[in-house]
């Protein structure tokens, strides 16, 4: 059965000048409501989750060719733990945990997500202690974001919740920035 097509990030949304974003600065107006029809997640590390939740991520892999800055990488791993507490209760079962894992990385198998680490950043989220602070940082982009991915289709999100779920990401991220 093959993935539901989303519509293309934004859909153009973005090409008033005036609304044109800088890479990753954060964003622009942090008293804008929540998403919706009008209001888009806010950065471009929210368009490059929502792309890569529809498989439509530019690079190869589904993580960025170039450098990723902070602010995206907290924009990701708050996404990663939004989705990881929306698809999981604290306490679940180790083997429910690695049956979705296993399919993550199953279906993103060129990216070689090293399994064991995407489990273990799984229950960090869900509150375990688990060892996780050594892991590279290539392999905590490629996670969070292919991951993500994967449970965002798993939880069949429309395009609502998605903008919703990369939205309150990017708020957070914001937040911890300030």
């Amino acid at each position: 059965m093959s993935k539901p097509k989303r519509r293309p990030a934004n859909q153009g949304r973005h090409a008033d000048p005036a609304r044109l974003r800088r890479p990753n600065e954060g964003p622009r107006d942090p008293a804008a409501p929540s998403a919706g029809p009008d209001h888009p997640p806010w950065t471009n590390a929210g368009d490059y989750l929502r792309a890569a939740a529809g498989d439509e991520a530019p690079a190869r892999f589904g993580t960025p060719s170039g450098p990723v800055d902070d602010y995206a990488r907290r924009v990701w791993h708050n996404a990663f733990g939004l989705a990881v507490r929306r698809r999981f209760e604290p306490g679940s079962p180790l083997a429910e945990i690695s049956r979705t894992v296993a399919t993550a990385v199953h279906v993103h198998e060129v990216a070689a997500l090293p399994a064991i680490d995407a489990e273990m950043l799984v229950r960090a989220e869900l509150g375990e202690t688990v060892p996780v602070g050594e892991l590279d940082p290539a392999v905590l982009v490629g996670v969070h974001l292919l991951l993500f991915a994967s449970l965002a289709d798993e939880l069949a999100l429309g395009d609502d919740e998605l903008d919703d779920l990369v939205t309150e990401a990017e708020r957070l991220a914001a937040a911890l920035a300030g």
